[in-house]
């Protein structure tokens, strides 16, 4: 089966390479010609960009597959059911986002397969920074059958969007410290803020009595941050903030008057957030797409496939919000935007 990126991202993609030491991999055959491959979806939500681009790729790839998609809306749910994929032994799993691929293959460091899958090649969807995370040795060359996708536009690019719009002083980091993948978020933007004179207020979410983070607070939080002068509450690739809590975020800064910036797509779409620079997450799942087809056809395989993200990011803005904020896009913007109406 040959395919390129071009002929199904139309330019979309674009390889971002890392430093590589040698690591862990292990050496996992391609389905046998003939055969349906088989392969298992988790996912917080079915209904993600991610599962809806990823199934339909694999539908129009060639590739005889069947695709269960699986919803594990919590990750930690993924460690009673991993005896189960086991014995199932599907051909592929894809995990979406940061917690679950943790949850499914662990760090690389530390690839123990009594706690995570290692027989089975993984292709992941959608998770902000892989080595960062410790998911892969390197982006090049990840040193295990595991490769996938990222989906956020880098740090530099976001933050120069974001000035493009007004010229901010204090940026609001809203965000829950418990996931990995926001640490490293938030550290980066700060370290890109101050080369640009930008002020990063710290609003991590606190923990509840049983060390939970707590959402409760979300209200208290973007009200502290008006209160120290922020102008921007930035939401980034954060599955209970942006996922799970965007319309009580959306609508706490919109009553504090304070703008809003989000990283991923969905939570713009869905709540009264002002504006985000974002990978559509259907195209991130259909890329996710061709990385499981070269896999099963025998292509190339899994620990020889880079780890890329798409070099072409949309900017979308919600005039509703704009209006409430009395803060109105400037031209040069509106000319390259997508305009998110209002529902």
């Amino acid at each position: 089966m040959s395919l390129s990126r071009r002929s199904v991202l139309a330019g979309a993609s674009g390889a971002v390479l890392a430093s590589v030491s040698p690591g862990f991999a292990q050496s996992i055959k391609p389905i046998a010609a003939g055969k349906t491959a088989r392969i298992l979806v988790l996912t917080p939500r079915k209904d993600v960009g991610d599962v809806l681009g990823f199934r339909d790729f694999i539908g129009s790839s060639g590739l005889a597959a069947t695709v269960d998609v699986r919803e594990v809306p919590q990750a930690s749910a993924l460690t009673g059911m991993l005896p189960e994929i086991r014995a199932a032994k599907p051909d592929l799993v894809v995990t979406v986002f940061t917690p679950l691929t943790l949850a499914a293959v662990g760090r690389y460091d530390d690839p123990d397969p009594s706690r995570y899958l290692t027989d089975i090649p993984v292709v992941f969807t959608s998770v902000t920074d892989p080595v960062a995370s410790r998911i892969v040795r390197g982006l090049d060359r990840t040193g295990r059958a595991v490769t996938g996708t990222r989906h956020i536009a880098p740090v530099a690019v976001q933050l120069k969007t974001m000035l493009s719009y007004r010229r901010w002083k204090k940026i609001a980091a809203l965000y829950n410290p418990g996931e990995d993948n926001m640490v490293v978020a938030v550290r980066d933007l700060k370290e890109e803020a101050q080369r640009q004179g930008v002020e990063v207020l710290d609003s991590a979410l606190p923990r509840d009595a049983a060390g939970a983070p707590n959402p409760a607070a979300i209200p208290d939080l973007i009200a502290d941050a008006a209160r120290a002068g922020a102008d921007l509450v930035y939401i980034g690739p954060d599955t209970l903030v942006a996922s799970n809590n965007n319309a009580l975020v959306a609508e706490q800064a919109l009553a504090q008057k304070l703008a809003t910036f989000c990283s991923t797509e969905l939570p713009i779409r869905r709540a009264n957030l002002l504006m985000g620079l974002v990978s559509p997450a259907v195209n991130v799942g259909r890329f996710a797409g061709l990385k499981a087809v070269e896999i099963l056809s025998g292509a190339k395989p899994a620990d020889g496939i880079a780890v890329e993200t798409l070099n072409r990011f949309s900017l979308l803005l919600r005039i509703g919000a704009a209006k409430r904020l009395d803060l109105y896009p400037p031209m040069r913007l509106l000319n390259i935007a997508e305009i998110v109406q209002d529902a």
